[in-house]
């Protein structure tokens, strides 16, 4: 059976990452504690890199994970109005690693339920012939066009939007597997293409903007030196090597 674009593109937007509850986003060290007791700390020298060399067999391609990256760069550097303190993302192996591992359970849900709490999570999926990893999250960017700053939703969910253009959510690790007979929608599909991606900082908090507006990275964290790359803080050298 043959699922058209009907299918991924509600796939896509009745799975919106769960907003917090909380007013006020964690900081980044706090954030970094609650990964860390999950088991998922993040490898904070690869905050400049971007995808990484690894040989250990992946649920992604590296011509995919560039796509990815490069793809959320771009959506978040063209942001409107625009955005004074968004910061460049990077790809994170732990963060990738966790999506592969819920991925693997091919489960149209999010989770797992106990790190949920310390990262935002995107899911979309699709039916039949695998064509590009850009067609499923094209939907999410799309979301845009029912999202008006700072944080009003005209359309079924924007969150997805949100999450991807979330200022401090710098880091990135996505997961895509192949799943037969996967239960979606109260149907079976018999072959279907299941993408993760996992967030830190978690966004999507509750009566929170996705960002500050302004002149582009006039509103960086200090962290990244008054350097700006596409506009987006950025910081010209990696921390450490991270190889």
């Amino acid at each position: 059976m043959r699922v058209g674009y009907t299918h991924l593109f509600l796939a896509a937007i009745l799975w919106a990452t769960p907003c917090s509850t909380a007013a006020v986003a964690p900081s980044d060290s706090a954030e970094l504690t609650l990964l860390s007791s999950a088991g998922l700390e993040p490898e904070l020298n690869l905050r400049n890199s971007s995808v990484p060399r690894s040989r250990r067999k992946r649920y992604i391609s590296t011509k995919d994970m560039t796509a990815l990256l490069d793809y959320h760069n771009r959506v978040r550097s063209q942001v409107f109005p625009p955005a004074a303190n968004m910061e460049y993302m990077v790809w994170d192996e732990r963060l990738a690693k966790s999506a592969e591992s819920w991925a693997s359970q091919c489960i149209w849900d999010h989770g797992p339920p106990h790190v949920m709490k310390y990262m935002g999570q995107n899911l979309s999926i699709s039916s039949g012939r695998y064509r590009s990893v850009i067609e499923l999250v094209r939907s999410w960017h799309e979301e845009r066009y029912s999202f008006s700053y700072p944080n009003r939703c005209t359309g079924s969910v924007c969150s997805h939007y949100t999450q991807m253009v979330w200022a401090s959510t710098n880091r990135i690790g996505c997961a895509i597997n192949r799943c037969s007979n996967m239960y979606v929608f109260g149907s079976t599909w018999k072959q279907a293409t299941l993408l993760v991606c996992n967030y830190s900082i978690k966004g999507n908090w509750v009566g929170e903007a996705p960002y500050k507006t302004g002149k582009p990275c006039s509103a960086c964290p200090s962290v990244y030196g008054g350097s700006c790359n596409k506009n987006q803080c950025s910081t010209s050298k990696p921390r450490k090597k991270w190889f």
